[in-house]
Order: C-alpha cells, then sequence, then structure tokens
C-alpha cells in the first residue's frame, strides 16, 4: 500500500501547475471504519483575508488560521482521494488484514482498540511516505524549494500530537510556523 499511495501522491504533485503554492496537506478521514485520504495544496493567494476594522492582533489571527487551518477552512485545491476505486479500496483492505487486527463483533472494545491502532498505523505509514517524499526531494524538484506536506486528522484537532505527527514527517523546519500558530492558539484558549 506504501508505494502505491505514494506513487499516487507524487503523480499528483507532478501535475500541478499553479504559482504560490506554500503547504499541501494529507486530510486523513474515516471511511466506513477503515482510514482514508485526501491530498490538496494552499496557494499564497487564497490565505489572505481583506483587512477590516479588527484590531491587528485579530487580523494576524485571522490570517494566520486561514494559513493554516486547511482542514476546517477549506482553503485548499483538493486534488487526490485514497482510496478512490475498488482496486485501491482492496489495497486498503489487504493493508488492514497484513496488520492482524481483526474485529470481533463480541467485544465492541477490542474492535475500537483495533481500529484505533489502524488508524494510528496509518498515520505512521502517511508520515514514513512524507519523510521519503523529503528525502527524495521531489517538492524541490517540482517547485524549487522543500514544502511542509501537514497531516491532518479531525480527532488529533490541533493539539501538540498533530505537531508531533508533522515534525516527525517534515521535519522541524518545515513545520515551525505550523507549530508556532498551534502552540499560540492554544497559549490563548482559542480551541479550533
Amino acid at each position: 500500500m506504501k508505494d502505491t499511495l505514494k506513487r499516487l501522491i507524487e503523480d499528483c504533485i507532478n501535475s500541478w501547475n499553479e504559482d504560490g503554492i506554500y503547504a499541501l496537506s494529507l486530510e486523513v478521514f474515516d471511511s466506513d471504519h477503515e482510514p482514508a485520504v485526501a491530498l490538496s495544496y494552499n496557494t499564497e493567494e487564497r490565505c489572505y483575508p481583506v483587512r477590516g476594522e479588527e484590531s491587528e492582533e485579530e487580523f494576524l489571527d485571522w490570517m494566520n488560521r486561514l494559513r493554516w487551518d486547511h482542514y476546517n477552512w477549506g482553503n485548499q485545491h483538493e486534488e487526490m482521494w485514497f482510496p478512490d476505486d475498488e482496486d485501491t479500496a482492496e489495497i486498503v483492505k489487504q493493508w488492514i488484514k497484513g496488520l492482524e487486527l481483526v474485529c470481533d463483533p463480541d467485544d465492541p472494545q477490542r474492535c475500537e482498540d483495533n481500529y484505533n491502532e489502524i488508524y494510528d498505523a496509518f498515520l505512521v505509514l502517511l508520515a514514513d511516505i512524507v519523510k521519503e517524499i523529503h528525502k527524495e526531494k521531489i517538492l524541490t524538484k517540482k517547485f524549487g524549494v522543500e514544502l511542509p506536506i501537514l497531516i491532518y486528522e479531525y480527532d488529533l484537532g490541533y493539539q501538540e500530537g498533530v505537531i508531533e505527527l508533522n515534525t516527525m514527517a517534515n521535519g522541524e523546519k518545515l513545520v515551525k510556523d505550523f507549530a508556532e500558530w498551534i502552540r499560540g492558539i492554544n497559549a490563548r484558549g482559542i480551541y479550533i
């Protein structure tokens, strides 16, 4: 599954021609109790709000939210879904089977625990793919610079866990601004 998903991500990235791409997103979600992911990107043009009557701090908060809160604001161009057909759905099923985490209908708690382990394994798989993409300089070849590929997952929200996951995947330098934004909103009690 890893090779197939990585190839699909790379093919999609290499098909983009829009200017101003500054971050990519892998949005993870639940598709009938199996993990799935959507790849998208955001551009500089789409992350600047119109200035109103708000204070400088409020304006900067709004600008950073548009810039980094891809999950809730959808300011990105969604480009790829995985799985997106019967073949890729079967790849996911076989990957899950290989994890040997079966669901016993008589033990709903074990099913829930196993599903959480499957989901966590999927997040780690995505982080590994992102690391390989950076190591192979796929983004530098396409855009002339490395860009963060941010992994979002609704249940993680914008807490320290999402910073850790993305730092593991991208390295500290590429996610510095994203991590500062999350730590800033959490320190002020702004929970998204």
